[in-house]
């Protein structure tokens, strides 16, 4: 076989990821009573989606794949965000955070 060939059929490193169960992604919004909103998903959304998904629209109406899981979480108390953190690092066998 050609290295082209060996190199076509190689899986990327998000590839891999999503198949062995990668590092996830948890999206924070801050609401205007100070508590938080949060979207996690197996892999990266844009801050439209992570909105919609708030929003209450099904993943797929927002070019979600099915093959993303997500996950929110409404009105959580500051105070607790470390421990969500920690409970989102262990989920997704690490975890990448964004404010939005």
């Amino acid at each position: 076989m050609a290295n082209e060939d060996i190199k076509a059929k190689t899986m990327t490193e998000d590839e891999l990821d999503n198949v062995v169960g990668g590092a996830g992604y948890a999206y924070f919004m801050k609401r205007k009573d100070g508590k938080y909103d949060i979207v996690s998903a197996t892999d990266k959304l844009t801050p439209e989606q992570v909105k919609g998904i708030l929003a209450g629209k099904a993943p797929a109406q927002l070019g979600i794949a099915k093959s993303i899981r997500t996950n929110f979480h409404v009105g959580i108390q500051a105070d607790k965000l470390p421990a969500i953190k920690e409970k989102l690092n262990k989920l997704y066998n690490g975890c990448t955070f964004q404010d939005l």
